[in-house]
């Protein structure tokens, strides 16, 4: 039996020495500040299903944007209003029955690539779908691998995707979240290239959830096991990816199914991440210097549930789905 000194301490004085505890302060502290959602979209507000666990939000092209509402395995096309436009999908695992386009298995990740498809990364059916952006089926392509002496079965084998993005290209960048790595696509499914692997040197990943792409081109991931971000350059074919620059994030200590940060990126190329279960967003700079936190536990105006999906719309207001109280927050920045 081993018991820590620091531990042991606290409980009888038997050969240890008194425990100095120290007190860890939070960076982010300084600069937290008080922020109400000026416009929330509960369950209500989409009968009969409501919400449950929803984790990304993209904007769409016209005011509009689609929620992966993770565990009722559908999309949802909302207004800026809130109200509903769209909707599709239906449960299937591909593990144990024939999961056909369409259906999904807690799909985490939309985006909206520039002629207005839109892509899911379906979760747990190791998959990529697109759609249009009314959801009509148009092409998927993956199916489930772990690496092999740590490379990926093929460049198509997918382990538990998450984030998703597309470029100003076309380009469909995947998190690929359980093979630490991001893989390229055409818009088309067509493999490009991909880049990432397990470690924690600059360009290695450990456990990248979320994926954005800047005004810059700079793609931004969320390194979550390794607690920072990463920026990559894309070479001008975009068959290479460049670490950048990186930054630590004093956030995401735990390791739970729910614990993902997913990351958007506004218009001044300033970068917002979520911390799930820190109840909380976090805003930085480009090149990493923090701006401000806003958020707090409970299900108030100015509380997170849990803090998962985030997007910047066109006029700069960020949304978030709040999975924890299954429900979409607007937040106008002060």
């Amino acid at each position: 039996l081993f018991v820590r000194k620091d531990v042991a301490a606290k409980i009888w004085n038997y050969g240890v020495g008194p425990s100095e505890n120290t007190v860890t302060q939070d960076p982010y502290a300084g600069n937290t500040i008080s922020l109400s959602a000026d416009q929330i979209f509960g369950s209500d507000r989409y009968p009969p299903l409501g919400l449950n666990a929803p984790r990304a939000i993209a904007p769409g092209l016209n005011a509009d944007f689609y929620i992966a509402d993770s565990r009722n395995h559908r999309i949802l096309h909302i207004a800026s209003d809130g109200s509903l436009l769209h909707e599709w999908g239906s449960f299937a695992d591909a593990a144990t029955t024939n999961a056909p386009i369409g259906t999904f298995n807690e799909p985490w990740g939309v985006a909206v690539g520039p002629d207005g498809s839109v892509y899911v990364s379906d979760t747990w059916n190791h998959r990529i779908q697109k759609f249009t952006e009314v959801g009509k089926p148009l092409k998927m392509w993956g199916q489930y691998g772990q690496p092999i002496q740590g490379v990926p079965e093929t460049a198509s084998s997918f382990w538990g995707p998450r984030g998703i993005a597309v470029d100003s290209k076309g380009r469909v960048l995947v998190a690929d979240t359980g093979n630490k790595r991001i893989v390229v696509f055409d818009k088309d499914g067509n493999y490009i290239t991909e880049f990432g692997s397990a470690g924690f040197d600059p360009g290695q990943f450990d456990e990248p959830v979320g994926v954005a792409i800047g005004p810059s081109g700079t793609v931004y991931v969320t390194d979550t096991w390794n607690q920072r971000i990463q920026a990559f350059t894309p070479s001008d074919d975009g068959t290479f990816y460049y670490p950048a620059r990186q930054w630590d994030v004093n956030a995401w200590f735990g390791q739970s199914l729910d614990n993902k940060p997913l990351i958007a990126v506004g218009l001044k190329e300033h970068v917002f991440i979520t911390d799930p279960e820190g109840y909380r967003i976090l805003e930085f700079t480009s090149d990493g210097q923090f701006v401000r936190t806003w958020g707090d536990f409970g299900s108030g105006a100015d509380q997170i549930g849990l803090a998962a999906g985030i997007a910047v719309d066109q006029l700069g207001n960020v949304w978030v789905t709040d999975a924890g109280n299954n429900r979409i927050l607007k937040y106008r920045l002060p």
